[in-house]
């Protein structure tokens, strides 16, 4: 295997990714131009008289394209910037939230904090595996946090390796020796290292206005 080669595959799927965000936003926008155009095609169906002797459009494809053909630019513009604003609103405010750091993202998945000076077995050689690696990669101690799952699961969260936190489930504790348990951590590490979490937590504060959308919708 060609680990750079690998790198560079993993960059460009990165890219495709926030594209494919960005592209979400944008379906978003003409998702909603539809919707008023149905309003106004389902508006205009009652008036039966201004369609002559053919009758009203009623709900077909062709009257709904037609509305839609008809939206004024202005009405356009003012749908485009709405649900953009809204987007922005919800993911600058999740942002805001995140912007705290890992530790953030750890208690929201309900995750508890390891005391440094914790007297359990497992939770100690975890530390201490978090610590050699901090120190083999160069960057400032996490804290690490503990998920009651019996799956082997872990991330990394944080906006810089000055605030980054390391979460790994109890699963992955108590089922892993110290050699599978340093190649999960180092793992982790290398998200850390690489910036790979601070993008994370973007595209997660772009998925958050996203979904303030999905919830205006709702209501």
């Amino acid at each position: 295997m060609n680990f750079f080669e690998q790198q560079d595959r993993a960059r460009k799927r990165t890219g495709l990714l926030v594209l494919l965000f960005s592209l979400a936003v944008l379906c978003l926008v003409f998702a909603s131009c539809v919707l008023v155009a149905l309003f106004f095609a389902l508006t205009q169906s009652s008036s039966i008289g201004s369609y002559g002797a053919g009758g009203p459009p009623g709900y077909d494809s062709q009257s709904l394209l037609y509305s839609l053909q008809m939206l004024p630019f202005e009405t356009v513009g003012g749908i485009f910037l709405v649900v953009l604003s809204v987007v922005l609103l919800g993911s600058t405010y999740k942002l805001s939230q995140l912007s705290a750091g890992g530790s953030v993202v750890a208690d929201a998945m309900g995750g508890r904090l390891i005391n440094m000076n914790s007297r359990n077995a497992s939770e100690k050689k975890l530390l201490n595996i978090v610590e050699e690696m901090a120190i083999a990669s160069g960057t400032p101690v996490p804290p690490v946090y503990v998920l009651d799952e019996a799956a082997i699961n872990a991330f990394a969260a944080g906006t810089t390796p000055q605030n980054a936190a390391i979460g790994v489930t109890q699963g992955a504790i108590e089922q892993l020796d110290r050699s599978e348990l340093q190649g999960v951590i180092a793992h982790e590490f290398s998200h850390i290292f690489n910036g790979d979490m601070r993008l994370n937590m973007r595209l997660i504060g772009i998925l958050y206005g996203i979904l303030v959308i999905g919830g205006v919708g709702y209501y």
